[in-house]
């Protein structure tokens, strides 16, 4: 699947991409639900029966030239969960144009 390449604030916290980072690395961005941040999803071969896993990597400009945070992670989520739902609706939709051509 082909995944969109930019994601609202709001998006990545229904994806829990914030969990494990520090709140002094997120408080300019965490209440920004309509900024976008450029995100790499990529999906990932998984073990489980009726899992899937995904990796996103992402850059968190800490701002006044403290540099960038650079974050990536996986995600391992149920096929038929609301994680699931939500990653189905980031697919870009340019694999099913290509296809039809």
């Amino acid at each position: 699947m082909v995944y969109t390449n930019c994601l609202m604030v709001s998006q990545m916290k229904e994806l829990d991409l914030f969990d494990n980072i520090e709140y002094k690395y997120i408080k300019d961005i965490i209440n920004n639900d309509d900024d976008d941040i450029e995100v790499e999803i990529k999906d990932l071969d998984c073990d489980r029966e009726a899992y899937c896993r995904a990796s996103f990597k992402f850059n968190i400009d800490l701002g006044s030239g403290n540099g960038i945070l650079k974050v990536e992670l996986e995600k391992e989520y149920n096929g038929s969960s609301i994680y699931a739902l939500i990653m189905i609706n980031l697919d870009d939709g340019e694999e099913e144009e290509e296809e039809d051509e």
